[in-house]
């Protein structure tokens, strides 16, 4: 771990980009505290950023993150929306209106922030979470498992 790992006013890019070398209790308390919440858009911002719409195969479909375990037990909602191979993200979701499309794949998955955070870096398997029921996954489940594949995120060499 570095010690910017625990400085949890450095910058969320090279705080996410130090994920996978911190610990789950490390990766708790900075995902618990102030830095939370930045932490994760940051993590969104690449997963948009870092799209491959090779990998999406021409999919149209709606991704709905519903992270749990903030501060206070608050929970955070992401959209990851794949459409003629472009990725838009929207947190928190437009309420009042409907967010899915006809014609589009709709999935949400629900976990606690670390245990995301633990997937998306590599540290943890999404389907062993799953059959764990770590993960919840409303949507096709097949579907559901290729999704992470769509995505990079960018990791300390």
């Amino acid at each position: 771990m570095s010690d910017l790992a625990v400085d949890s006013t450095a910058d969320p890019a090279k705080l996410v980009s130090g994920l996978p070398a911190m610990s789950e209790r490390e990766v708790s308390d900075l995902l618990g505290g102030p830095a939370g919440d930045a932490v994760l858009d940051e993590v969104f911002r690449q997963m948009r950023d870092t799209f491959r719409p090779e990998q999406a195969q021409e999919e149209n479909a709606l991704v709905r993150f519903v992270l749990n375990g903030g501060p206070g037990g608050a929970v955070r909602t992401y959209e990851l929306r794949v459409a003629d191979g472009v990725c838009t993200l929207a947190t928190p979701p437009a309420t009042g209106t409907p967010s899915e499309s006809a014609g589009e794949q709709t999935l949400t998955i629900i976990t606690d922030r670390v245990r995301f955070v633990r997937v998306v870096s590599g540290q943890a398997s999404g389907a062993k979470l799953f059959l764990t029921r770590k993960i919840k996954i409303d949507g096709d489940l097949k579907f559901g498992g290729r999704i992470l594949s769509w995505f990079e995120i960018k990791k300390e060499s």
